[in-house]
């Protein structure tokens, strides 16, 4: 009889228990699985709505093709391209490089293609340990999208010029352009007119039938001066391919101009100068100097003080007219170098020193040049701590006449004259000096200095010479014609033409229409500078009547900078064996924080930035003024988003070597384990010794 035991057989399964079906999860399993109960739940909800016949059923399907991923990350790629590589296409658009990547076709194309992915991996890929490098890979790609949402959509990028020792408390935006505004004596103070509907690449006047009408607020204006009361000021018109060329229209004498001119001639025996043409606007322009016996200077509307000091005869090769209006004192000193020179009844004594030739760099005076002395002066009034500093007086521009003063023995240069009570012009009789006058009244007149210091004075007519002498050689001069010059746009070829806007933004011209009352004038012609009312070139001058001067200058956006900037030192590193090619460029700049006052001191150089309030400052370029000044010019840009964009790179790369690496080896590691179980479920089960004696 066989005997039956209720305990279980070793490796038998013990009664009403199931056979295993799979061996247990790994821990990585479970974790993935749990962290996927929420996307697999989402993408039920997606079936549900997909297996709906209306609208929204049809948007889901639609959705939850791979191809159709395919095709917007093929289209988003090929956008990206052509952006990036093929400047003309941009150019055809008329957008900036950020303004093409942040348009509506690239913020669309990446709304599709998130959506899609987004869409696909819910309803197709269950997440689970082998399907994670997909869902990393597009998970990496929605968050590269979302990065470059907010790098393109909040992305500023601007310059910043620094002079040595110098500081600053704004940048200039790259691309996006503006209008400043400036009255005279009004206090430095001006007004910016952001111009965002400008083309970059496109032409808009009434040339061609599309011009611009951008009127800057009658309160903007105002706020200037009281004087601009009623002054209305609008764009116009703009020219992005151009360049300004001069023309001379002819005028009246009387005739008001804002840019008069004359050209003028010289004649004796065997000798012409021909017609020359002298700009009484242009400091470089208005004096001719050299090739001629004599110097022709032409003064348009020259103030009383400035007719009377040319008009004044003296005897001697160089004078000092000396005034000091609190004193009432006004002399005229003929100069001996050296000779200490009291002035009665005032607490001044001055010491000429030697006669210099001494160039300009002020802006818009750059490339003239002046005779002028240095002189010693000694202040000494009562109650007053003595002090002594050198003036140099300037002969054809007194205006710029500037003071130096020493400090523990180095000698500075003090931009806007340390005192203010005593005037000194000098005047330059070595040689023959004429004046071509234009009065206000219309009337011209020639005022001629001869050497030694002696003043003659001749009315003059236009195409009636003047007899005259130099030096004892009869001559005569003659004014030709006066006109008034005008600038007009002369486009540049198409071929010459480039397509990147930093090479397009520095011949770009704006078009203004100013008016006030009855009076208007709509051809002002305003050329770009970089660095606003800082920059190189001389603002654009409107003399509107009743209200005085008006500056414009035409640039880009001025944006505060998160601290006050102070170049400290600068320099540039060249390659050992030349210094042709700069290999880095060195800042120095001090950081002054604007609430706290705090400062920090940071080298800038090449591949080396500095951070500050989330603005990014870097070594853009480097140069020198005429006069030697150094300085530095930094990039400045946030850089908003770039931190998802670098996480979604790396989950992608991370996805991608996650499915072709990793994935292959948990497959098959999974594969021997699902073998080794699948052979110990089939393997009979061993009889124990107990049941082969009963069976026996």
């Amino acid at each position: 009889m066989t005997q039956t035991l209720d305990a279980p057989t070793p490796g038998a399964m013990p009664p009403g228990t199931a056979p295993k079906a799979a061996p247990p999860l790994w821990l990585a399993e479970r974790v993935v699985l749990r962290i996927g109960r929420g996307p697999a739940a989402v993408g039920r909800l997606l079936d549900r709505l997909a297996a709906y016949n209306g609208p929204v059923g049809r948007l889901v399907r639609f959705f939850s093709s791979v191809k159709l991923g395919l095709v917007w990350l093929f289209l988003t790629t090929a956008y990206i391209a052509v952006g990036s590589g093929l400047p003309s296409v941009r150019s055809y658009f008329d957008v900036s490089t950020m303004g093409f990547f942040n348009a509506p076709p690239m913020v669309i194309l990446m709304a599709l293609l998130a959506t899609t992915l987004i869409t696909v991996t819910l309803r197709k890929i269950p997440l689970t340990l082998y399907k994670l490098g997909v869902w990393t890979v597009h998970t990496g790609i929605i968050t590269l999208l979302v990065g470059l949402f907010f790098y393109f959509g909040l992305k500023k990028e601007g310059m910043v010029r620094i002079f040595l020792h110098q500081t600053v408390h704004h940048y200039y935006d790259n691309s996006e352009r503006a209008l400043f505004m400036q009255a005279a004596g009004a206090n430095g103070k001006s007004a910016m007119l952001p111009l965002p509907s400008l083309p970059l690449f496109r032409e808009r006047s009434s040339k061609n039938h599309h011009p611009m009408d951008v009127t800057a607020p009658a309160k903007m204006v105002a706020r200037l001066s009281p004087q601009l009361k009623g002054l209305k000021v609008r764009v116009v018109g703009y020219y992005p391919y151009t360049h300004l060329e001069a023309l001379a229209v002819q005028r009246q004498p009387g005739q008001p101009a804002r840019k008069p001119a004359l050209e003028f001639n010289l004649s004796a025996t065997g000798m012409a100068s021909g017609g020359q043409w002298l700009l009484a606007k242009t400091p470089r322009l208005r004096v001719a100097d050299s090739g001629l016996p004599c110097g022709i200077e032409y003064l348009y509307h020259p103030s009383a003080r400035r007719l009377r000091d040319i008009t004044t005869s003296f005897k001697g090769n160089n004078a000092l007219i000396v005034s000091i209006p609190a004193d009432h004192f006004r002399k005229v000193l003929v100069i001996k170098p050296n000779e200490k020179i009291s002035l009665p009844g005032t607490p001044y004594t001055l010491v000429p020193r030697r006669e210099i030739k001494m160039p300009l760099l002020s802006k818009g005076y750059q490339g003239a040049e002046s005779q002028a002395y240095m002189v010693d002066v000694y202040h000494a009034r009562p109650g007053k701590k003595p002090f002594h500093f050198q003036r140099v007086a300037l002969f054809r521009y007194p205006t710029k006449t500037v003071d130096f003063v020493f400090d523990h023995g180095q000698r500075k240069l003090i931009a806007d004259k340390i005192d203010h009570q005593i005037h000194i012009r000098y005047e330059d009789a070595r040689r023959y000096q004429f004046w071509i006058v234009e009065h206000k009244s219309g009337k011209l007149s020639v005022i001629q200095r001869a050497a030694g210091g002696a003043v003659t004075q001749y009315p003059i007519a236009i195409g009636h010479p003047v007899a005259t002498a130099v030096a004892g050689i009869p001559f005569s001069i003659s004014v030709q014609e006066l006109a008034n010059v005008v600038y007009r746009p002369e486009l540049i070829p198409a071929a010459q033409r480039r397509p990147q806007l930093e090479q397009t933004m520095g011949h770009c011209v704006l078009q203004l229409a100013v008016s006030r009352g009855k009076w208007t004038d709509n051809q002002i012609f305003i050329p770009f500078q970089q660095f606003g009312l800082h920059g190189d070139l001389a603002p654009t001058t409107v003399h509107v009547p009743g209200a005085g001067k008006v500056s414009f200058v035409f640039s880009t956006l001025e944006w505060k900078l998160p601290a006050a900037l102070t170049l400290l030192s600068c320099k540039e590193l060249f390659y050992p064996g030349g210094n042709s090619f700069p290999r880095d460029f060195i800042s120095k700049v001090r950081f002054t924080n604007l609430k706290t006052h705090q400062s920090k001191v940071a080298v800038i150089h090449l591949n080396h930035p500095e951070t500050l309030d989330g603005q990014h400052f870097f070594q853009a370029r480097f140069g020198k003024q005429a006069n030697g000044t150094p300085f530095t010019v930094l990039g400045v840009g946030n850089t908003n988003g770039l931190y998802p964009m670098i996480v979604g790179v790396i989950m992608i790369i991370f996805g991608i070597g996650y499915a072709f690496y990793v994935k292959p080896v948990l497959l098959n590691i999974k594969k021997q384990q699902l073998a080794r179980f699948a052979a110990a479920q089939k393997r009979p089960p061993e009889s124990s010794p107990g049941t082969a004696g009963a069976a026996g």
